[in-house]
């Protein structure tokens, strides 16, 4: 499967049986597990910056991120743009994002590159929320009381 196909199973199983589905979950994660890490990253990455209507966000998000927390791991990607671009969509509910990131590039380099994020001028006040939720699930004592 390429990036396309991964970003569209995972929005129709999400659309139709939610994140919490142990058979889709089971499947999506057998399929994926037969392509390259680079194409899963991508795709799944793809169910975090892909605009959906709030009603379908949260459900998409969770089941990438619950398809991230068993991927192969990449490191085929630019941390600090991955945040940069997962801030306006990201569902402040779904710890796997940022944690995926730490795990596969080290703690400490997700929160300064969150950091770096917040730096930035011109961030709305949604993507300032997103940064500071993204570094409390990364157990960031800086980040303050849990969004």
């Amino acid at each position: 499967m390429k990036r396309d196909e991964i970003l569209a199973a995972v929005l129709q199983s999400a659309d139709r049986f939610g994140a919490d589905n142990p058979q889709q979950l089971a499947f999506l994660r057998s399929r994926l597990s037969r392509c390259a890490p680079a194409e899963v990253f991508a795709g799944l990455f793809a169910v975090f910056v892909e605009g959906a209507p709030k009603e379908f966000r949260s459900q998409r998000q969770e089941l990438a991120g619950r398809l991230l927390d068993t991927a192969e791991p990449t490191k085929e990607f630019d941390l600090v743009e991955c945040m940069r671009a997962s801030l306006p969509s990201y569902d402040l509910s779904v710890e796997q994002l940022p944690q995926y990131f730490a795990r596969v590039l080290g703690k400490q380099a997700a929160i300064d590159a969150l950091a770096s994020v917040q730096a930035t001028e011109g961030l709305s006040d949604g993507e300032i929320a997103a940064a500071r939720t993204m570094r409390w699930w990364l157990g960031d004592p800086t980040a303050g009381d849990q969004p």
